[in-house]
């Protein structure tokens, strides 16, 4: 950690994220910090801020650790928040379906409409729809339980029951029983079974992807890295990180998209070994909540390496990919608690995981032959697929460049945000969709800083992503671009009743009154603790299945079926036969935070959130949303920093809150120069 960054504490990005994944039709999509939208890609993560659009006879999946989203024709799905606890989506119009597979105590999941805000208080399977005019919501709980709160009032939802939210100002609802499964439904059903049949072996629950593993490869056992997975059916000379592109997606930076249908978890986790003439995926130790890392590489080169013929003006920038024990270390701003967390699966040495100089390591994929990988600076700017544009080098140069650690020094561009071609179509949903407000019952996070922005800031950090307080001064100071009404604006309060209005109401006699919003307790849930930062930890929870504290010794992993070849890939490379199975090399114990501080967490982050959740209905006098939602977010930061700290400390109770930063005093004018007197007269 950079001792700049030690002055205040550091706004660690989640461990969670999302994937694209079963795109069909046109959708479209547009990254948090963009104004423009492109075409969605598979693999693409997805993180607070982006927004996605399905247009006719369009369908899309985003996998977010445990949880699965659907999405719909015609549908646009906003994600206003995704983080460890947190899973808010805005859906102006459309439908989708959220299947949450596990929710622990301290994990809140919210889907907002235009008159409604659905908390989602149980595993299962939820479904809300929002029509055309945006006047209509109607939620369905397929499983689980769930609470409906709109203009000031709230009720409850559970299993198989419908509900239909009529109207804004002046709201009505019914309650009815599950209807027949439709289209979308079946669509759904299908992608559960695709889910459901794929067993989670040796990798956390919450890792996203794994359902692709035993379809395309399958595991043995290795006396020094334990399971390995090994891909069925790829190119001739082919390497990681040598399909896909380098795209720039805030706060992590540079992001490797990888093109193969399996492209997900064996390049944001674990680390690849060269075992037995082959490429192989090392998951590591089965420690949960896994934490995302946008590439696990070691970048190589520096500003003007390679300045070229083969390059061109502009030089190149080359990258291979980190193996067992050696420590990722990002580029983006972190704590060193995150540090141990992002690498403890798989590098056991916590002091070297601390002291690690990234610069001055002998890493063993870098002399494996095809590992070395490098492309003309201006084509990974660009996001341009590195197959096409890579330039190979002679094994005596690739030993005589120098490392620059996880950090390429590459300006991004527009051009870096999301990749553009590729056969790919896109479209943009409605404006007045778009600008369609929705309300809520948690308040949103700060608005993303436009791209454009951080543009001349990024530069001067020679492309190291921007620090949050850097994003903070450039919120305030950047006006929202076009004219477009701010995305916090976006959002109003579901437990507030309409200043000119009436409260929820039943359409009908016999249903349930309401009750208001601010009796039903909805954010007053115990809390989870985050993944710890212990000295020996990884974690100070279970995953997100809340009864796992460690997962049990495993069996020694069976070969699975291979896969069919596809014949519309080129020269293959047969996979060598399986080895004999041997048993997973010994991992040191993980042990979790203080319960007396995970306890003190808890008091205090359900008290943060019901005054968060008031503060939103009612805010103070002359605050704007912004200011209340970065005021929010500040909190929600030095909490999770506290708790970190205290954990990494072995400390058993939370430390005190840090007073809140004092603007600082003006400064004084200089006093005007004197000028000098003049000479005396003789």
């Amino acid at each position: 950690m950079p001792p700049e960054d030690r002055a205040q504490p550091v706004a660690d990005p989640p461990g969670r994220v999302g994937r694209l994944t079963a795109l069909l039709g046109t959708v479209s999509f547009e990254p948090a910090s963009d104004t423009e939208w492109g075409a969605a890609e598979p693999n693409r993560p997805v993180t607070t801020g982006d927004r996605l659009w399905s247009d006719t006879a369009g369908r899309a999946e985003i996998e977010m650790g445990t949880a699965a989203v659907r999405v719909w024709h015609e549908t646009e799905l906003d994600v206003t928040r995704l983080d460890d606890n947190s899973l808010q989506l805005r859906i102006p119009q459309g439908a989708v379906t959220v299947q949450l597979s596990t929710l622990t105590s301290g994990e809140t999941a919210e889907i907002d409409a235009p008159n409604a805000a659905v908390t989602l208080n149980a595993t299962g399977e939820y479904r809300v729809e929002v029509s055309p005019d945006g006047a209509t919501t109607t939620v369905t709980v397929r499983s689980g339980s769930a609470e409906v709160t709109s203009a000031g009032s709230s009720f409850a939802l559970v299993a198989h029951q419908v509900a239909t939210v009529q109207g804004d100002s002046a709201p009505t609802y019914n309650v009815a029983e599950e209807g027949q499964p439709d289209d979308f439904d079946q669509w759904v059903n299908s992608r559960d079974e695709v889910a459901d049949g794929a067993p989670r072996r040796y990798v956390p629950a919450d890792m996203p992807g794994v359902e692709d593993l035993d379809n395309n490869g399958s595991w043995d056992n290795d006396a020094d890295y334990g399971p390995v997975w090994y891909p069925t059916t790829v190119e001739a000379g082919w390497a990681p990180y040598h399909t896909g592109h380098w795209a720039w997606i805030g706060p992590w930076g540079w992001t490797w998209v990888d093109d193969a249908s399996w492209g997900w978890a064996p390049f944001h986790y674990g680390r690849w070994a060269y075992v037995h003439d082959r490429w192989g995926w090392c998951p590591g130790r089965v420690i949960a909540p896994a934490v995302y890392a946008p590439g696990l590489v070691v970048f190589a080169g520096g500003a003007g390496w390679g300045a070229s013929a083969a390059f061109g003006p502009g030089g190149g920038v080359g990258w291979f990919p980190l193996g067992p024990d050696e420590v990722y270390r990002p580029a983006y701003h972190v704590s060193d608690a995150y540090v141990r967390r992002v690498n403890i699966t798989n590098v056991t040495n916590i002091t070297v995981i601390n002291n690690v100089n990234v610069t001055n390591v002998t890493y063993r994929n870098r002399d494996v032959p095809n590992a070395f990988m490098a492309v003309p600076r201006q084509s990974f700017i660009s996001a341009a697929p590195v197959a096409r544009v890579a330039v190979r080098l002679p094994p005596d140069q690739i030993r005589s460049v120098g490392i620059v650690g996880t950090a390429p020094e590459v300006v991004p561009t527009r051009a870096s945000l999301i990749a553009e071609g590729g056969g790919r179509t896109f479209s943009r949903p409605p404006v007045d969709v778009a600008r369609r407000a929705v309300v809520a019952v948690h308040a949103p996070p700060p608005r993303p800083v436009p791209f454009s922005a951080q543009e001349h800031a990024l530069a001067s950090t020679g492309g190291r992503p921007l620090a949050a307080s850097q994003l903070a001064t450039l919120r305030h100071t950047t006006p929202v671009p076009g004219g477009q009404p701010s995305r916090t604006a976006l959002v109003r309060s579901a437990a507030a009743q309409p200043a000119q209005g009436a409260a929820l109401k039943p359409a009908r006699a016999g249903l349930p009154a309401a009750h208001p919003a601010f009796q039903t307790g909805v954010v007053s849930r115990p809390m989870t603790p985050p993944p710890s930062a212990g000295a020996h930890a990884a974690l100070a929870q279970p995953p997100r299945e809340q009864a796992t504290a460690r997962a049990p010794e495993q069996p020694a992993p069976q070969a699975a079926p291979q896969a069919a070849p596809n014949p519309a890939m080129a020269t293959r490379v047969p996979a060598s036969p399986a080895m004999a199975s041997r048993a997973p090399a010994a991992r040191p114990p993980v042990r979790s935070a203080s319960p007396s501080l995970d306890a003190s967490y808890v008091a205090e982050r359900t008290q943060m959130e019901d005054r968060h959740t008031q503060q939103f209905a009612k805010p103070p006098a002359g605050v704007t949303p912004d200011a209340l939602a970065e005021r929010q977010q500040t909190e929600h930061n030095d909490l999770d920093a506290r708790y970190h700290q205290a954990a990494a400390a072995g400390k058993p109770a939370m430390p005190p809150a840090r007073p809140a930063a004092r603007p600082a005093p003006a400064a004084r004018p200089a006093p005007a120069a004197r000028p000098a007197p003049a000479p005396k007269k003789k």
